[in-house]
């Protein structure tokens, strides 16, 4: 898989989310190429739950800033973020179950990068419009 690259079409505009979403390109990148090349059972372990908790981090600063400013769309956003969090839960389990195989390689590739960048591009960009409409500036 070539690396899921940044660009201005995944800025939602706010500073500390974009850093965030900087970082978890980052770690599916990394993610993806530890299995590609069969890294060690711990090192892809290691990176998985560096995801998990990360992923954790991430959405709790997004959630803290929807409920607070009474965000509308946050009940569909909440979903997503489960979805994701699933998903990641999915992939520690495959992996613990059945190693770095190529379902588990093509499902970080294809399903969580793609997942992301969806996020991203339509989900997370209408709440940073969200943000900026009202005003708030992020300091986290």
């Amino acid at each position: 898989m070539s690396d899921i690259m940044w660009d201005s079409s995944l800025s939602v505009g706010v500073d500390p989310i974009d850093e965030q979403h900087k970082m978890l390109i980052e770690r599916i990148n990394n993610l993806s190429k530890a299995v590609e090349k069969y890294m060690g059972h711990t090192k892809i372990i290691e990176t998985l739950l560096f995801m998990t908790e990360y992923t954790d981090f991430h959405f709790s600063t997004e959630e803290k800033y929807m409920k607070e400013l009474d965000y509308p769309a946050i009940a569909n956003h909440l979903i997503q973020h489960e979805e994701f969090k699933s998903m990641l839960r999915t992939l520690e389990e495959d992996f613990r179950e059945d190693g770095a195989t190529k379902v588990v390689s093509k499902s970080i590739n294809t399903f969580l990068g793609n997942w992301l960048l969806n996020h991203i591009k339509v989900v997370d960009v209408n709440f940073g419009k969200f943000l900026r409409e009202k005003g708030v500036e992020l300091t986290e």
